[in-house]
């Protein structure tokens, strides 16, 4: 038996038409009763119908109208109660109508709801399946995107490893690049210190050059002069000698026999004294070509010098910073100060003009020594460049 035939069951049972206390039906012959006469009313006494029957007889009234006994009021009473008990049975009936519909439509909502809890377990599973696949499908894609992480995990590991491998292989190789520029430092440092003790040493080379060049110069002037001097006693020599080869001529001319003895004496005294002269001549000149080529190797290295202190006074060689580059320095500082204390622009400008002016003089000076030195002495330029 199913849940819905037993909720019909108990429904019927409740709704029942027992027979209850004070109940009644009516027997005898006009209803078809036991026989129990012309009629009468038999009444049970009992709850559910399980009570005693009282059978009342029926009420026989004289034919001259008797006055009524209990019994008649008992059935007045009882008569009422029947009307009262027909419209309750006509209550109940309308109740049963009212409940049958209700069960009626209780059984059309269970009819309904029962489909659609069918349809909703439908659902439900059907859910569950898509929850299920769904479920599957995010445990695989889970699980793919764990190897993948694992995988580029792993990768990356090997790729910090290398990257480690290589930072300590440069970091060792700059400790050792570190050492060595240490080494090339201190290296450079003593250099420095070298260079610096050599450039005063050079200094002082420099001041002892000068003060030989000054001698030298000294010593080329006496020269010049004993060159001059030795030129004019030349000369006279050379009078001398030509005056005495004309005595020479005349006197033998005049006394070839008689001082033949006298003027050979004399010839030879002259003959040896001319050789003297020209041996001293000639070393005079020897020593006059030798202060010469001393004259020219020290203007050279003079203006060699002059030449490179030039150059590094426009290049700014073996310095911080070139003349022209301290001398625009100075006036950019100039600049600056001005602007510091408020100085008007015209006088700025006029500043700097001036300053450009002395820059530009000084560059024409210095192109002036070279190009006197290009023009006057080449030979430099070709020393330089062998």
């Amino acid at each position: 038996m199913s849940a819905e035939d037993e909720d019909e069951a108990a429904i019927e049972q409740e709704l029942a038409l027992d027979l209850w206390e004070g109940q009644f039906e009516f027997v005898g012959g006009g209803y078809g009763g036991d026989g129990l006469g012309d009629g009468g009313v038999c009444v049970r006494g009992g709850g559910g119908g399980e009570g005693p029957v009282h059978i009342i007889p029926p009420l026989r009234l004289g034919s001259n109208g008797a006055k009524k006994t209990e019994a008649h009021f008992w059935c007045e009473d009882l008569t009422e109660q029947v009307q009262m008990l027909q419209q309750q049975v006509s209550v109940l009936a309308d109740n049963q109508n009212n409940t049958d519909d209700r069960y009626t439509r209780a059984k059309q909502d269970s009819a309904a709801l029962q489909a659609r809890v069918h349809m909703l377990e439908e659902q439900l599973r059907e859910s569950e399946l898509r929850a299920e696949e769904r479920l599957q499908e995010e445990q695989k894609r889970h699980r793919e995107l764990v190897v993948r992480i694992e995988r580029e995990k792993q990768l990356q590991i090997e790729n910090c490893n290398i990257r480690l491998q290589t930072l300590e292989l440069e970091g060792a190789s700059l400790r050792e690049e570190s050492t060595r520029l240490r080494s090339q430092v201190e290296r450079l440092r003593a250099e420095k210190q070298a260079s610096e003790e050599q450039r005063g040493e050079e200094a002082v080379i420099l001041a002892a050059l000068r003060e030989e060049l000054q001698t030298l110069r000294d010593v080329e002037r006496r020269a010049k002069d004993e060159r001059i001097a030795n030129a004019q006693v030349v000369e006279e020599l050379s009078s001398e000698i030509e005056r005495l080869k004309a005595d020479q001529r005349g006197a033998h001319n005049l006394e070839a026999r008689s001082q033949s003895e006298l003027n050979g004496k004399l010839h030879d005294d002259l003959t040896a004294r001319l050789n003297e002269l020209q041996m001293e001549v000639t070393g005079l000149r020897h020593q006059n070509k030798n202060l010469q080529e001393t004259n020219e190797e020290l203007q050279a290295q003079m203006l060699t010098r002059s030449l490179e202190e030039g150059r590094n006074l426009l290049t700014g060689v073996g310095s911080g910073n070139s003349l022209a580059e301290e001398l625009e320095a100075m006036s950019a500082q100039e600049l600056r100060d001005n602007t510091q204390e408020q100085i008007t622009l015209e006088k700025m400008r006029t500043a700097l003009k001036e300053q450009q002016e002395v820059n530009s003089q000084l560059r024409s000076y210095i192109d002036g020594i070279l190009l006197n030195i290009v023009d006057n002495y080449p030979q430099l330029l070709e020393v330089k460049t062998h």
